[in-house]
């Protein structure tokens, strides 16, 4: 891993989904305000995330990021969210096209099964209920070296709107597989997002606008990480399933596409000190220079319990 400079998070920002910005509130601390596009700030849309939110709090699934509340002012809507203690993917793969930071193949799939295992938990926890917007922007990668998903609370609200799937990547960047009718945001759709979230790692970069759906397949084929064959083959067989490029469907989840992911992986993938060049590569796009021996000895989780939001 090389790293040249550290990268800050540039405030506001905006895309498909309204404008962020970092506010410190005094009861909450630290959050993200999102100010959410006037597509998605509708009042039907309004009562679909608040009640997705009261769904998640219920669960409480620890690769979610916590929702603290959904506040309307006239006609604007925001949504406050815990800020988790790290980088997005979003940020992280930008490091990596601009050659900020340079990861080696091991280390790019050390990422790749980070996020492929906690969408594997994520579904695990949440039972029929979908993510439903998982894309580079709503996937934090931790300073721990775990995977968190934020933005959970969209995929009722974004399906309401009966976009087509070439419009829904445009505006929100979101991947979805090739249906008859309008897409469905169920787990099915969750697992084509996936395979798009690995498919942008394996390129090292974020996709752009113009390649889904029309140049997903010359991506695959194109996907390499290092020299071992195999490894290569398994990948591009994991990509065309979960993105479902033959038109039949293979993962009925995320966790049957995780358990799978686990035989793309070459041996040694995911020992202590792949894990520790991929937690090193994160601190320093946070700012900080190295681990220290006391932060090497934390454990892999994140605490992402509920404390009384609110979505009244």
């Amino acid at each position: 891993m090389v790293f040249q400079q550290a990268q800050e998070t540039p405030s506001p920002r905006q895309d498909g989904f309204g404008t962020r910005v970092i506010e410190r509130i005094p009861e909450l601390g630290r959050v993200e305000r999102l100010m959410l596009s006037p597509s998605l700030a509708m009042p039907g849309s309004e009562q679909a995330m608040r009640a997705r939110a009261a769904h998640l709090t219920s669960v409480g699934a620890s690769s979610l990021g916590r929702v603290l509340r959904i506040e309307r002012k006239g006609g604007a809507i925001s949504v406050l969210n815990d800020v988790p203690d790290g980088v997005t993917l979003s940020d992280f793969l930008a490091a990596l096209e601009f050659n900020t930071l340079t990861l080696s193949d091991d280390e790019v799939l050390e990422i790749a099964a980070s996020v492929v295992g906690a969408a594997g938990m994520m579904h695990q926890a949440l039972g029929t209920v979908a993510h439903g917007a998982l894309s580079p922007g709503h996937v934090v990668l931790t300073r721990e070296g775990s995977t968190v998903f934020t933005g959970a609370v969209f995929g009722d609200a974004i399906q309401a709107l009966k976009w087509n799937r070439e419009h829904l990547w445009r505006e929100f960047g979101l991947a979805m597989p090739g249906s008859a009718s309008t897409p469905r945001f169920d787990r099915r759709g969750d697992v084509a997002q996936l395979g798009a979230l690995v498919l942008a790692i394996g390129q090292r970069r974020c996709l752009a606008r113009d390649e889904f759906p029309g140049a997903v397949r010359d991506l695959v084929a194109a996907t390499a990480i290092g020299s071992n064959t195999h490894t290569t083959s398994r990948l591009r067989t994991w990509l065309q399933d979960t993105m479902q490029l033959h038109g039949r469907v293979v993962f009925e989840s995320c966790a049957d596409a995780a358990r799978k992911f686990t035989r793309v992986l070459p041996k040694g993938c995911g020992d202590e000190a792949g894990t520790l060049a991929l937690r090193t590569a994160i601190l320093q796009l946070c700012g900080e220079p190295s681990i220290n021996s006391a932060d090497a000895d934390w454990s892999a989780s994140v605490t992402t319990e509920f404390s009384h939001p609110s979505f009244a």
